[in-house]
């Protein structure tokens, strides 16, 4: 099964990538609204890997675009969305 032999990035490797993201405003904070389904092979949006159709694809509506993530990586950003919104972003772990 692919996504079981899959190596995803720590945890705090994604909290990182997605606020260098944020700070570069390459990123959306996922505050719009979601659909789960099966994946339909595009890129995730936050660790840019293929989400597969064994995995959850998130589908995440944002202006004029919808971005898409892995469930383990929409997660993770929509826990550091709620930080960047707060301005905790900067005091995380670093």
């Amino acid at each position: 099964m692919p996504a079981a032999e899959r190596s995803y990035d720590t945890d705090d490797e994604l909290r990182r990538q997605v606020r260098a993201r944020f700070s570069e405003g390459r990123l959306v904070p996922a505050d719009g609204l979601s659909k789960s389904h099966r994946g339909t092979g595009r890129p995730c949006i936050v660790c840019r890997r293929v989400i597969d159709p064994t995995e959850v694809e998130r589908e995440v509506e944002s202006p004029g675009v919808f971005l898409h993530a892995h469930e383990v990586c929409y997660k993770v950003w929509r826990e550091e969305s709620k930080a960047w919104r707060s301005g905790e972003a900067s005091a995380g772990c670093g």
